[in-house]
């Protein structure tokens, strides 16, 4: 870089006319146009000497027509450091940008098969489903039928459990009663419990069944008990 020149004019429009103005009248380069702060712009234009010098002239009329020149300058044969100091530029990591995208992109790829793959295998998955419909049909049809009937094998031996503790403890009762006195009077009946008035009824009439008794109210059993000792007697 043989010569930089330097123009700092007021408001931005300025310095785009000035760099226009620079690159027209003269074989130079724009450099930079940096923004200092309080509407300050620098423009820095370079070339040879008396390229950068013309260009500066021109570029000063430019800038003070449409706007506020503060002032320009030529350096001659610059410095290398100070070039390096004021213009140098971070090189971008273009390789490991690059790396960086190629990884991505090859993730990006494997998840799309991935989701491509399951996609697919649902889809089998419901045309066999789709397939088998009429079996599958069939088996929860079965299914169903095998349930309903250990239900009812199940509310059958309920039943039938209950019953017969019902029967045991309606015998132990039947062992504990004693009847002394045929003539039963309805207000001392209805001091017994039911189960004890189905073991006296039981022990009055032994053909009667627990069944017989379960069905029956309090009520009715007092009549039973009073009709039964009548007839015993």
């Amino acid at each position: 870089m043989d010569a930089i020149g330097l123009i700092e004019v007021i408001g931005y429009v300025a310095a785009i006319e000035a760099s226009d103005a620079c690159l027209k009248s003269a074989n130079v380069n724009i450099v930079r146009i940096d923004k200092v702060g309080a509407g300050i712009v620098t423009l820095t234009i370079c070339g040879d000497v008396g390229a950068v010098k013309a260009a500066l002239e021109a570029g000063e009329i430019a800038a003070s027509r449409v706007g506020t020149l503060r002032t320009s300058h030529i350096i001659p044969r610059i410095h290398n450091e100070v070039t390096n100091a004021l213009f140098k530029t971070k090189e971008p990591k273009i390789c490991e940008v690059s790396e960086d995208k190629e990884k991505n992109f090859e993730i990006t790829l494997e998840i799309t098969d991935n989701v491509s793959k399951n996609l697919s295998e649902k889809e089998n998955v419901i045309l066999d489903v789709t397939e088998n419909s009429g079996d599958a049909e069939k088996l929860y049809s079965d299914i169903d039928k095998t349930n309903k009937k250990i239900e009812t094998v199940d509310d059958s031996l309920t039943e039938a459990n209950e019953e017969k503790i019902e029967n045991t403890n309606d015998k132990e009762v039947l062992e504990q009663v004693k009847i002394e006195n045929s003539d039963f009077d309805r207000d001392d009946l209805s001091k017994n419990s039911v189960k004890k008035l189905k073991a006296m009824a039981k022990k009055l009439d032994s053909s009667i069944t627990y069944k017989d008794l379960n069905v029956l109210k309090k009520e009715e059993l007092i009549n039973l008990v009073k009709k039964l000792s009548r007839r015993d007697r």
